[in-house]
């Protein structure tokens, strides 16, 4: 596996300006079948809205039906004041109760859906972006019927809910910025879109059923790993990555086992579908499964599109046959990187990836926070066993927005938290062709103070150590590593419905002649791209690294992963960061 390099603050500031203006006209395509299943739209970017402090929107896809709110706008009075307002285009807003959780626990306050419905005796359209230019146009008034009106300062805290999309190569992705003259690849088969290969750059990244996956067979067991107690003696404790993706399934290499309610390819929608081992790679934590899941239950837009339970399933559709999901298997491939690269590791997986690639941004948010308070307790208590090293996200946005308002949002406050208290935060860069900034990745553009971590956005590289032809590339791009024909890990139970070209049937599997049946995957293994594969590659580098100087002859003692403290996990994560930078 090529590895991967940082590009250093000094090479940022060296560098010539490049074209990163936001293109505020440039459209977004969105797959019908997946804006209905989620209850999302594009927004249209051709708002007539000149204010200075509220722009004109850019194109980005959002949930219709919900409003993302801080805490402290929940109240009655505020949403008194907001559905005076929106009475007038047709609209409420309610609230979604606050469950108690580990985050409120620890003090880490959120922001959390609300969700829109029609006024009384109204029948209109709900949808999220009129509400929110409504409560902007009425924050801009200053007053309502003689009555002081919302306060443009908690109107600017208030959001659409983005829906995000994975960073892999599909053949049929959901989300396509359309920067470069025309969709990038578009294969909705399914749903009766024709095929279209306007980039012959990024088709030569599919394979012959136009799909990104294909099927591939090893000759090497798992990387070796030590036991709990070996890590223990030489590093202190496991380190640990955190990814926040779709679950994964069972695998060998994962220490992952089919549980009681285990049943082939397609809904795992049990507790006891899968289970993890003790000690084993994968980790689960049902609790932060079960706070997700209080919270996203409240909002009853599409009953399928609710996570329950921690393990990778297909998404609800009206297709006949029991086709892959795009993103089955995203998070098994992610967590077979990063064993590869660093066995020692624990991955925590924390679902919050639908089948199809779409991640709702209220979970990212809650799952986030979950992840920080995690660590705050770590740090208070001095328990080594309850830290996490570094998050890997395969997933982004486009905003809606541009300038300082993009840069306080409430993503970019749990990712600074998370910095501030030592966890490496890696984010994929996209897979656009584009300098569109792309969030969260985009967020590494920012000047970082000495001391402090910075996010990593990484961008892809090709087997040969070239940058591919469909990693977005703005000087927001801090990294690079591979990302294209990359192999992993992938559920040994995904069989779908394609048949290979010439089969000869025999008694028994082994006897069966057969050319190769692109979408049965039940050896194991495939070859996958996307950005979303180059940031668990930096991640699991960056642990890596970490781990370097403590297997030395001489230890650094102070480097140890069980010395507590946000201070002393900033300094090692530091260290192993300036370690993967190229030397001068």
């Amino acid at each position: 596996m090529q590895k991967c390099f940082i590009v250093s603050p000094e090479d940022l500031r060296k560098a010539a300006p490049d074209e990163e203006v936001e293109p505020g006209a440039a459209p977004l395509y969105a797959a019908p079948a997946i804006l209905q299943r989620h209850a999302a739209r594009v927004l249209d970017s051709d708002a007539d809205d000149d204010d200075a402090q509220w722009p004109a929107p850019l194109p980005t896809v959002y949930r219709a039906r919900t409003l993302l709110l801080p805490p402290d706008l929940h109240d009655e009075e505020s949403l008194g004041k907001i559905n005076e307002v929106l009475r007038d285009v047709g609209m409420s807003l309610v609230p979604v109760p606050a469950e108690p959780d580990p985050a409120a626990e620890a003090g880490i306050a959120v922001a959390r859906p609300a969700v829109l419905q029609h006024a009384a005796d109204n029948t209109g359209d709900v949808d999220a972006g009129k509400a929110l230019a409504a409560l902007r146009a009425a924050a801009r008034a200053g007053r309502r019927d003689g009555q002081p009106a919302l306060r443009a300062e908690d109107v600017a805290r208030i959001s659409l809910e983005h829906v995000l999309t994975s960073a892999a190569i599909t053949g049929e992705p959901i989300v396509h910025s359309n920067i470069a003259g025309g969709p990038i690849v578009h294969s909705n088969a399914a749903d009766g879109e024709p095929i279209v290969h306007s980039n012959a750059a990024i088709a030569s990244y599919l394979y012959a059923s136009q799909d990104a996956r294909t099927p591939v067979d090893i000759a090497m067991p798992a990387p070796a790993r030590k036991s709990a107690a070996q890590s223990a003696r030489q590093y202190g404790r496991r380190p640990v990555i955190a990814v926040l993706d779709t679950g994964i399934r069972a695998h060998p290499w994962l220490d992952v086992k089919t549980g009681p309610d285990y049943q082939a390819y397609g809904y795992a929608s049990e507790r006891d579908t899968f289970g993890c081992v003790d000690d084993g790679f994968i980790q689960v934590d049902q609790g932060m499964q079960d706070a997700i899941y209080a919270r996203s239950k409240h909002v009853r837009d599409v009953k399928s599109a609710r996570i329950r339970y921690p393990w990778d399933e297909s998404v609800e559709t009206q297709s006949v046959l029991p086709v892959v999901d795009s993103h089955t298997g995203h998070g098994t491939f992610i967590a077979g990187i990063v064993r590869q690269v660093v066995p020692d590791a624990t991955v925590l997986s924390i679902r919050i990836m639908h089948g199809d690639g779409v991640v709702y941004e209220g979970d990212l948010l809650h799952a986030l926070a979950l992840v920080a308070a995690r660590v705050q307790r770590s740090h208070d208590s001095g328990d080594p066993a309850l830290m996490i090293d570094a998050v890997s996200l395969s997933l982004g946005y486009y905003n809606d927005s541009y300038g300082s308002r993009a840069y306080t949002s409430e993503l970019r406050r749990l990712i600074d938290r998370l910095l501030g208290l030592g966890v490496v935060v890696v984010t994929a860069a996209g897979n656009a062709t584009s300098r569109r900034r792309y969030y969260p990745a985009a967020f590494a553009g920012r000047p970082v103070a000495d001391g402090h971590l910075p996010v990593l956005s990484v961008g892809a590289l090709n087997p040969n150590g070239s940058r591919t032809a469909f990693s977005d590339a703005g000087r927001w791009v801090r990294a690079w590593a591979s990302g294209a024909a990359v192999v992993s890990t992938f559920p040994a139970d995904v069989n779908g419905p394609g048949s290979p070209d010439i089969e000869v049937p025999g008694e028994t599997l082994s006897a069966t002649v057969q050319s190769l049946d692109r979408d049965d995957f039940r050896g194991g293994f495939v070859v996958w791209s996307g950005t979303s594969f180059s940031a668990p590659v930096l991640a699991a580098y960056v642990v890596r690294a970490m781990l370097d100087p403590l297997s030395a002859p001489a230890p650094e003692a102070s480097l140890r992963l069980d010395k507590p403290g946000a201070r002393a996990a900033t300094d090692r994560a530091l260290r192993a960061i300036q370690h993967l930078q190229p030397s001068a």
